[in-house]
């Protein structure tokens, strides 16, 4: 009789939680940009990414103008030419061929494998083929040379919460800190040989001039010390004495959206100096990596060229506040090799969905279906 209470409460709380998700999806506004359904696998029209396998004899080349001229294979070049493709971009020129052979393990205990990542390249097509990203993604997986083809998906920046120091003026309004002990953490003593770690914060800039941010800035020392307009220290990016922005091919720093500015804050803002916050760790370096246009969105391959500039530049955590809806083998193979050596931090981004198929749950947080559905379980155990 007391199960069947229980059961029967339950079923009353689920049945109500439809109204109760409805209003959290209302309030939800961890999107910079809200996403229609219709949109959550699209792509960049006229856009590929194709990896070819290590064996791969595919050489690519470029003209003087810096255009698509030759994969250096006949089969390859003829598929290319069918497809109209005008430029190839190798994503991961930095640290693709760097492969770490030592074992990995996700926190679940499943093994992450380092790959061989300088095959990796994104196809664009010029702006009169008549080729389809679909048609071009299935001629392209036809290819011996080729280990798999993707459109390259697009990603929305996803918001975060804040962190401070208890002496800094905004303290009383966040609740982020106390909720992880970070209290704690900062009166905890620096080891005496404790280096400043750097973060890349992979989004749509950073007001680098911003009073709260500009001390914790990193800086290249190699392009700070040599001659403007030169790449001294011989990265492929001339004058990245701050970072470098993938959107504008520019070493010129700037945040049009806020948004990467807002995450930058929350891990690295100045503390104690008493102005507005301070960061997760006030100590660290801030990397700034522009990977998100102003809209707050971004696509995969731009996002793996960032991946590969971070970790090739010594960023030792990737903070990634951006999420998308589709899978994208690509991605995750790029960051499966930073995570050799680099800790990686990313939004949730589950849009406030469960998980789990149900009508009880359309809508409603995963960690309440979740924590509904477990009760349900134990009560028929």
């Amino acid at each position: 009789m007391k199960r069947k209470s229980i059961i029967t409460l339950l079923l009353l709380v689920c049945l109500a939680l439809p109204a109760l998700a409805q209003m959290v999806s209302n309030n939800n506004d961890d999107e910079v940009n809200k996403v229609d359904q219709s949109a959550t696998k699209a792509y960049r029209p006229g856009e590929v990414i194709v990896k070819f396998k290590e064996a791969s004899r595919v050489k690519m080349r470029s003209n003087a103008k810096g255009k698509f001229a030759t994969a250096g294979v006949s089969q390859v070049d003829q598929v290319f030419n069918l497809l109209g493709v005008s430029e190839a971009d190798q994503l991961m020129p930095l640290t693709g061929k760097q492969v770490s052979r030592r074992k990995m393990r996700s926190y679940s205990g499943d093994e992450v494998k380092d790959r061989d990542m300088s095959g990796l390249f994104r196809l664009r097509m010029s702006a009169t083929a008549a080729t389809t990203v679909e048609q071009a993604v299935a001629e392209l997986k036809k290819l011996d040379e080729v280990e798999y083809a993707e459109p390259n998906y697009l990603v929305f920046a996803m918001a975060d919460n804040s962190a401070v120091y208890t002496a800094e003026p905004l303290y009383d309004q966040q609740w982020g800190p106390a909720a992880i002990n970070l209290p704690q953490l900062w009166d905890m003593p620096l080891l005496e040989d404790a280096k400043r770690p750097i973060i890349a914060i992979l989004d749509t800039g950073i007001d680098i001039e911003h009073p709260d941010l500009a001390a914790n800035i990193w800086t290249n020392a190699a392009e700070a010390s040599g001659a403007e307009g030169e790449d001294d220290d011989n990265n492929g990016f001339a004058d990245d004495v701050h970072g470098w922005d993938f959107i504008n091919q520019t070493a010129k720093i700037a945040d049009y959206n806020g948004h990467g500015t807002h995450c930058a804050g929350i891990a690295a803002a100045v503390g104690n100096n008493g102005i507005g916050i301070a960061g997760a760790n006030p100590d660290a370096y801030i990397m700034p990596i522009t990977i998100m246009q102003s809209d707050g969105t971004g696509d995969v391959a731009t996002i793996i060229k960032g991946i590969d500039y971070a970790t090739a530049n010594g960023a030792e955590f990737l903070s990634m506040s951006f999420g998308g809806y589709a899978y994208s083998i690509a991605e995750e193979q790029a960051l499966a090799k930073a995570y050799s050596k680099a800790t990686l931090v990313a939004a949730a981004g589950n849009d406030g969905v469960s998980i789990y198929y149900s009508p009880w749950f359309t809508g409603t947080p995963d960690y309440i279906a979740h924590f509904f559905l477990l009760l349900l379980h134990l009560c028929w155990v």
